[in-house]
């Protein structure tokens, strides 16, 4: 008995300690980190080699960058980032040498039924929102909004603390679902299809309950991709009918009215974030030391750049900045291979996920919750390992042409 539930614990480790992130995420992110952080060593004391990916190529540059900070800075808590970023390589590691097929759909799984999971908290949040031990350590208690009351806030939070970095983990909840939904309709297996559009109408709802106009945005994008992806023909026609319609979508958009005052704060937030990075412009300061000098210079309480990019150049200096442009180019020319030659497995998948981070970090910086820090490198290092063999060359874009006719078909 005791070895059968170690071999069950060794082979589905990285599975219970993904849903443990939505269920109970401190223990969840805990575990997974020190699953990181062992994996790392055994990878070190065995003298395992490492191919270089465009994913370990910018926790790399994270890493140097976070001790170059704390150098600089003279502050040696920084160096806690850096053992952080070490966690996530041992996790990035274990993920692209192990198979994809069997963790990739265990992770989409988790990850919609940890949407559902969301949402159904929801009609008990005004218990579960309260600053106990048991809501922090259940994820439902509220972190991130000042002075805003507790009683008369009524944004989805799920277990993510907050409802912007609930809004992210729901975005890849529902481009799964999408995905799924892709696979079914091709396969004319409407009863399931079915099924699936009616979660799909839950995690809509959720989304819009998390009041995030950035995720609501993000989420139509996201069904025009899948619409591209099921019938391009469609997608034109519904682009142009949104693009008449732009009035009718503001008003669809949850927290219109604080639209320009909203606007506003993020300008000005993003103009004193550039101008912290020309101050600490090689190496950053560290997502802990950005609060600290962004308090020093500007004095207000401001946790982070609220944009993805700048987010990365700012605690992460040029280095980081610089290196995460890289890996987007890169990862772009990844996907707009695999659509023109027709390596289509699990395709849907990622062209699906993968720009919620992107769509969601124009006008936040989700990674900076650690929970949503570690969806993005279990995604990134899957995504990694399905496109390892890709060849990286340039020569085929001169027959981009002659394939054309695949955007009308």
């Amino acid at each position: 008995m005791v070895n059968t539930a170690q071999i069950f614990l060794k082979k589905y480790l990285l599975e219970m300690c993904i849903f443990l992130c939505f269920i109970l995420p401190p223990i969840g992110v805990f575990i997974l980190l020190v699953v990181g952080c062992y994996h790392l060593h055994q990878a070190w004391k065995n003298g395992e080699g490492l191919s270089l990916t465009p994913g370990l190529f910018l926790l790399v540059c994270l890493f140097v960058s976070s001790i170059g900070a704390s150098i600089v800075k003279g502050d040696q808590s920084y160096f806690l980032v850096t053992a952080l970023i070490l966690a996530y390589l041992g996790i990035y590691i274990k993920i692209t040498r192990n198979g994809v097929r069997k963790t990739f759909l265990a992770f989409k799984w988790i990850t919609i039924y940890g949407g559902v999971y969301f949402y159904c908290l929801y009609p008990f949040q005004e218990i579960l929102i309260s600053p106990t031990f048991q809501n922090y350590i259940a994820g439902t208690a509220l972190i991130g909004t000042g002075s805003v009351a507790v009683k008369d806030y009524n944004r989805l939070i799920g277990s993510a603390y907050n409802p912007n970095f609930s809004v992210t983990l729901l975005l890849l909840g529902l481009s799964f679902l999408l995905s799924e939904c892709l696979k079914n309709l091709r396969k004319a297996n409407y009863l399931m299809t079915s099924i699936q559009a009616v979660i799909t109408c839950i995690f809509v709802h959720a989304i819009i309950l998390t009041g995030s106009r950035a995720g609501f945005l993000a989420m139509l994008v996201i069904f025009l991709l899948f619409l591209f992806r099921w019938k391009k023909s469609l997608t034109f026609i519904l682009v142009v009918a949104l693009g008449m319609n732009l009035r009718l979508i503001l008003d669809w958009m949850p927290r219109n009215e604080h639209l320009l005052q909203s606007a506003g704060t993020r300008k000005e937030i993003w103009k004193n974030s550039f101008d912290l990075w020309k101050e600490h412009s090689l190496f950053g300061m560290t997502p802990m030391g950005f609060k600290e000098e962004y308090f020093h210079y500007f004095n207000e309480q401001i946790p982070h750049a609220h944009n993805l990019l700048l987010g990365m150049f700012t605690e992460y200096g040029a280095l980081g900045g610089v290196a995460f442009l890289i890996v987007l180019l890169i990862n772009l020319y990844k996907v707009i291979y695999l659509y023109f030659t027709k390596q289509n497995k699990y395709l849907d998948s990622f062209l699906l996920s993968l720009p919620v981070m992107l769509l969601t970090g124009i006008f936040d910086y989700v990674l900076f919750s650690p929970q949503v820090a570690l969806m993005t490198i279990i995604l990134m290092a899957y995504w990694d390992k399905y496109t390892a063999r890709l060849p990286f060359r340039m020569s085929w874009i001169l027959s981009i042409p002659k394939w054309s006719y695949r955007f009308f078909l």
